[in-house]
């Protein structure tokens, strides 16, 4: 009889196990027992250098040289970007598991102008930086299929508008602060619908998963415009290499639309080719990106339960309706802990 349950048991999936959590760059990856609940906490840093026209990258001088196809006044040329995020899911039932997620965004976005790139090294560079709690998330998990070692499960979430779409700086065209453009705010200003579908499967030493996911903005904020939707794809593997850690490789795709209206503070009759950053129509594009992780769980103790990951991610091609700036080098680590139950 007992080799009988072994069996058994060896057919049901777990999320005990270290590669029982996806990577943790993926939001919403598990679903929990009734009764059981779950606190985690990440850290994401993204840096982005130089700037992309669809495929083609293109110089500083290019951007802002009056007689080329461009013309800007000034163009941003790095923007360093990081999050935290606090994060607790709830499971009422089996089936059913809730989840809320608190962002705080900061971000810090460096310029160079024509003067200083076409006439005069020592002109003025500037920076600006801006931030403050992002746009609150909460949504819900259900499990609607749990074939042998396998589990499929939706999920449906709404962002919050906490953040903010107004935040303000000093630059050199202005001796007073002005709003920062598009990329500086810490919210979308909207709400937002976020359907997603994930798959998770393991074997005796293996685990793979994907999801599917997407951002749709419902309706204008109240600065008359709203980002472009977001849709996103992911497919990973994990090798468990013993009962505490295991290893993973992921691969990821993100297309997001540009934005649909304009903020009256960016009036292009007025302000002209200042900076590509406040223009719309350049705000799309499409990300695909490697990424490789490790997980660590503690399986026994007064700690068990507690779990560490980070994973680090490099683009491997990126397409914008630039000039914007693309994407560089990435890494989110952070715990997550749930009590066993």
């Amino acid at each position: 009889m007992m080799a009988i349950a072994t069996a058994s048991h060896a057919q049901n999936w777990t999320s005990a196990r270290p590669d029982g959590h996806a990577p943790i760059g993926v939001l919403g990856d598990h679903t929990h027992g009734a009764g059981e609940f779950m606190i985690s906490y990440r850290y994401m840093y993204m840096g982005m250098s130089g700037s992309l026209d669809g495929t083609t990258p293109l110089s500083n001088s290019a951007i802002v040289d009056p007689a080329g196809p461009y013309g800007f006044l000034v163009t941003p040329t790095d923007m360093p970007m990081q999050m935290h995020m606090l994060g607790l899911m709830y499971a009422p039932t089996d089936a059913l598991t809730l989840m809320a997620m608190v962002p705080a965004v900061g971000s810090s976005m460096d310029h160079v102008t024509r003067m200083s790139v076409m006439a005069d090294p020592n002109a003025t560079a500037f920076t600006t930086n801006s931030s403050g709690l992002g746009d609150v998330s909460v949504g819900a998990l259900y499990r609607f299929a749990t074939p042998d070692r396998q589990r499929v499960h939706a999920s449906v979430g709404v962002n919050f508008p906490t953040g903010s779409t107004t935040e303000m700086g000093i630059t050199p065209m202005s001796p007073d602060e002005v709003q920062l453009p598009y990329p500086m705010q810490t919210g979308s200003g909207t709400v937002d619908l976020k359907p997603g579908l994930t798959y998770l499967g393991q074997s005796n030493s293996w685990s793979w998963g994907s999801q599917a996911n997407a951002t749709v903005r419902l309706g204008n904020n109240d600065q008359d415009y709203h980002l472009g939707s977001v849709y996103a794809g992911t497919v990973w593997g994990a090798r468990k290499l013993g009962d505490a850690i295991s290893a993973s490789v992921r691969t990821e795709i993100r297309n997001w639309r540009d934005i649909s209206g304009a903020s009256p503070v960016y009036d292009m009759a007025v302000m002209g080719r200042v900076v590509p950053t406040v223009f719309p129509d350049l705000r799309g594009g499409t990300h695909r990106a490697a990424a490789a992780g490790v997980n660590v769980v503690i399986p026994e103790g007064v700690l068990e339960g507690l779990r560490f990951a980070a994973e680090a991610s490099m683009p491997v091609y990126q397409s914008l309706d630039g000039p914007d700036l693309e994407a560089g080098f990435s890494v989110m680590f952070g715990f997550q802990y749930a009590p066993p139950h």
